[in-house]
């Protein structure tokens, strides 16, 4: 009997032990069979990130100043004393017009001012000679007087002498006295006569040094120290208008200088002998690179963000590995309106290093650093999902993770919260099977994004 009662229990254990079997094979056959997403992930560390701002274009290598320098006669070219890319001097001539008629022009100024002068000289000497010559005439009238009273008050009271000798004496007295009053009445006009000599000899020294300044305009010189971009005469050719480059197509950031023969975008000659343009023509466009600058559009959306100082990284066609360091230098106080219908502001940045290798004209791309920290959790801009949330790896699975991150880039950003370093983040967010809790499979580490 108990013997029965022990093989029953076996039965009923090997029955519910191949229940269990057969349960149990579907669910790790289907285990088994779940898919298997292949991704791409990496191994979050700590490190250096910058908060980046990109210009909206391209933007344009520029000098310190640019000028089309501007004849401010006109005339015929001379002399170009000059080569296009030379180094020049502020001063330093550029290009020399015809100046036989301004040079004449100087000189006959010059003797017209000497002859002034001698005159003036002559009439302040007439001057101090009459005054000395009016002291000896009222002595000769006083004595003349007296003479006179004396030989009338003989012949009248005393009966001695003859009318004859009165009339001589009265006579002589009337001649003395009418000279007298001449020469007075002459001396009194003479501070007015020498006041419009020397009014007269300072219009011509006026008319001189115009004369000067317009022989002087025959020498087109350089404003500033720089390289000679462009010449746009020969020798033999008249300056004037609708001769030498347009002033309107060109940079003018600075012109004249303050150097006499540096003509400027207003400039036009005038005063003796000057020939004036209307419409002045460029004969030269000259460049001072002792820095340059590359001036960017910026979209509207960012103009709060960046600062005058703060540190930018410059690229060029030309050097397409190379990066220029340098600096916000300026930001234009005005958006504008573009005929994309875009608004952007202008932003001016000064090169730092490497300015050798660059020429204005270049395009260049700018990137402005608005941020930077030190040793902070990375994450790669491309492992999260609307910079909310990203997937890490546990334990072969994808694990959704709300992420709170800082600064950042179009390449990376910082986390502020829910990543840990060491943790393996999955970077092919795109994957549309991947979602929360799948088997993930990690087939290429990433390491060196970061």
């Amino acid at each position: 009997m108990a013997k029965t009662k022990s093989m029953a229990t076996i039965r009923k254990l090997l029955g519910w032990l191949i229940f269990i079997t057969v349960l149990s094979v579907p669910a790790a056959y289907f285990y088994m069979q779940e898919p298997v997403i292949n991704v791409t992930a990496i191994t979050l560390r700590r490190g250096h990130i910058e908060e980046t701002i990109a210009s909206f274009s391209a933007g344009t290598v520029e000098p310190e100043k640019s000028s089309m320098v501007a004849a401010e006669t006109i005339g015929k070219v001379v002399a170009i004393p000059v080569t296009e890319g030379a180094r020049v001097k502020a001063g330093d001539v550029l290009v020399e017009l015809d100046c036989t008629q301004q040079a004449y022009q100087v000189e006959q100024a010059e003797i017209r001012l000497a002859q002034t002068e001698t005159a003036l000289k002559l009439l302040k000497q007439q001057y101090q000679n009459d005054i000395s010559r009016i002291s000896t005439l009222k002595r000769t009238r006083d004595i003349a007087a007296r003479e006179f009273d004396r030989d009338k008050s003989l012949y009248e009271q005393e009966d001695i002498g003859s009318q004859s000798m009165v009339n001589l004496s009265e006579i002589n007295f009337h001649q003395v006295d009418d000279t007298y009053k001449n020469l007075n009445n002459l001396l009194n006009l003479y501070p007015l006569r020498i006041e419009e000599a020397e009014t007269g000899l300072k219009a011509i020294e006026i008319m001189r040094k115009q004369a000067a300044v317009t022989l002087n305009w025959t020498k087109v010189r350089a404003p500033f120290d720089g390289i000679v971009a462009k010449i746009y005469l020969e020798v033999g050719e008249s300056v004037g208008a609708g001769f030498g480059g347009d002033l309107s197509t060109g940079s003018a950031m600075s012109m004249g200088g303050g150097i006499p023969g540096a003509g400027a975008l207003t400039g036009g000659a005038s005063g003796i002998g000057a020939m004036p343009v209307s419409s002045p023509m460029a004969v030269a466009h000259i460049i001072d690179d002792s820095d340059l600058y590359v001036k960017a559009p910026f979209d509207e959306a960012v103009f709060g963000r960046i600062k005058v100082g703060e540190k930018v990284r410059v690229t060029v066609d030309a050097y397409r590995d190379v990066e220029f360091p340098g600096r916000v230098s300026f930001i234009a106080p005005t958006v504008a309106r573009n005929m994309d219908l875009s608004r952007t502001f202008e932003v001016e940045v000064l090169i730092e290093e490497g300015k050798e290798k660059l020429v204005p004209g270049m395009s260049a791309d700018v990137i402005v650093i608005a941020d930077e920290k030190d040793d902070v959790l990375l994450v790669p801009s491309e492992a999260l999902i609307r910079e909310e949330e990203g997937f890490v790896v546990k334990d072969g699975r994808a694990v959704r993770r709300k992420v709170a991150v800082g600064i950042g880039n179009w390449l990376e950003r910082e986390v502020l919260d829910g990543l840990k370093e060491g943790e393996t983040l999955i970077t092919s967010i795109g994957i549309k099977e991947l979602q929360d809790g799948c088997k993930v499979n990690i087939v290429e580490s990433l390491e060196s994004l970061l």
